[in-house]
């Protein structure tokens, strides 16, 4: 019988994470090509994007699939970054106290609730129009600690795009996309 990596069971104690599953290494390139081909699509109609968090995490020594619901708890990093060049020109904004004092600012202007363009830095939206800018997926790291996760050392995670999602579904979850679940992945290069 196999051992159970312990990572896997810290995994699944998480609240808001339903099942944890280790990727399979030929599954990392599958997964990178499915990456590669979303972000040849336009970001919601509005422009080019890029998961440098894919990449990392899969280049990680041990890659982990978590399927989340909606309790999973996303931390207050920003998940979605806008660069013009290499210039953060946007970016989500979790934090309610950030968001609050930024909505104070003239030069700041919410394209949504949580996501914020710096009119100082951009033309918005012509540089997304002219490809200029870049929406940028990037890894987070463990200062978001999620519980028990610490004890194997460093680790970062990143969220797929839709596509990554339906595959990695499909593959560890008996193709089974229900309403309120997403997947994360972490990556780890301890043990």
């Amino acid at each position: 019988m196999p051992v159970r990596d312990p990572i896997l069971d810290c995994l699944q104690a998480i609240k808001g994470i339903l099942a944890a599953f280790e990727l399979e290494h030929a599954d990392r390139f599958q997964l990178l090509d499915i990456e590669t081909e979303a972000e040849k699509k336009a970001f919601m109609g509005m422009g080019l994007c890029y998961n440098s968090g894919i990449r990392d995490v899969l280049r990680s020594k041990h890659v982990f699939l978590a399927i989340t619901t909606m309790e999973f708890e996303w931390g207050c990093q920003s998940h979605m970054l806008l660069k013009k060049d290499d210039e953060i020109v946007g970016e989500e904004v979790r934090d309610p106290s950030r968001i609050e004092d930024l909505q104070k600012q003239p030069n700041a202007f919410f394209l949504h609730k949580n996501f914020v363009i710096y009119k100082d830095r951009v033309d918005f939206p012509g540089d997304i129009v002219a490809k200029k800018c870049c929406f940028e997926l990037p890894a987070l790291g463990a200062e978001e600690c999620l519980p028990g996760l610490e004890e194997f050392g460093d680790y970062i995670f990143c969220f797929p795009s839709t596509a990554g999602d339906v595959f990695l579904k499909n593959r560890y979850f008996d193709e089974k996309d229900e309403w309120g679940t997403g997947t994360v992945l972490f990556g780890f290069d301890g043990q």
